[in-house]
């Protein structure tokens, strides 16, 4: 099985979390970071294919929402999973959700096993039966 490229675009408070939860998938991914979108973009012109961008809902304090909906014109089949801050109304989740523009949704605080979930669905992994010791410690993000 080939390995997956998977592309990070987070703020730095849950970088860390985020990493720790990709461990797992350290022999079936490449993990690619990036800091802010012009630097996605410069990415994605490299001609690598990501199978996962995931991507906070705000990056350098501005909405990535208005990016997602151009990035998703260039790339329709794109797999996004968005990190949305618990204070965001349920109103703006449902219509992020209908709108089709994300594969999927986590809100702040999360586990490590949740962005662990999103990635064997995402990616098409076969999820072990047994956690591993690191993903039962509880860290949130």
């Amino acid at each position: 099985m080939s390995r997956k490229n998977i592309l990070v675009c987070v703020k730095q408070d849950i970088l860390h979390p985020i990493s720790w939860a990709l461990k797992e998938f350290e022999k079936q991914v490449f993990i690619k970071y990036a800091d802010n979108t012009k630097q996605i973009d410069a990415l994605f012109d490299t001609g690598i294919d990501f199978a996962v961008l995931i991507i906070d809902s705000i990056i350098q304090n501005n909405s990535t929402l208005g990016y997602l909906e151009t990035l998703k014109q260039v790339k329709p089949n794109q797999k996004i999973l968005l990190i949305i801050s618990e204070g965001a109304r349920k109103e703006d989740i449902v219509n992020i959700v209908k709108s089709k523009l994300v594969s999927g949704i986590l809100v702040r605080p999360f586990t490590a096993e949740q962005i662990s979930d999103y990635i064997y669905k995402l990616c098409g992994f076969q999820k072990p039966t047994e956690v591993p010791w690191y993903m039962k410690t509880g860290l949130k993000g």
